[in-house]
């Protein structure tokens, strides 16, 4: 059966047109949680090497599997909140 991951980030959506082949619902499910880690990755390092003034203060990913009659069987999300305590507490 055909699957369409789309990914959601923020507030962009990225659909998916072509879809792939799964033997069932599982295995869509796991490549896109597989993928969902690997956006979220390439995200990061993006921004590490974006213009100076470029901050990422929290990510928020989705991924949103669909059968090939549009309907959601899937979602995963990934949030990874940044916090920088004060550091000047305790630097010397």
């Amino acid at each position: 059966m055909r699957y369409f991951t789309d990914f959601i980030t923020g507030t962009a959506l990225s659909r998916d047109e072509e879809g792939l082949e799964f033997c069932g619902r599982r295995e869509a499910c796991r490549s896109a949680a597989e993928a969902l880690v690997e956006v979220a990755n390439d995200t990061l390092r993006a921004t590490q090497t974006s213009a100076v003034g470029t901050d990422l203060a929290d990510l928020h990913l989705e991924a949103q599997v669909r059968n090939e009659a549009g309907t959601v069987v899937f979602r995963a999300q990934l949030t990874l909140a940044l916090d920088w305590p004060d550091t000047r507490v305790g630097q010397g």
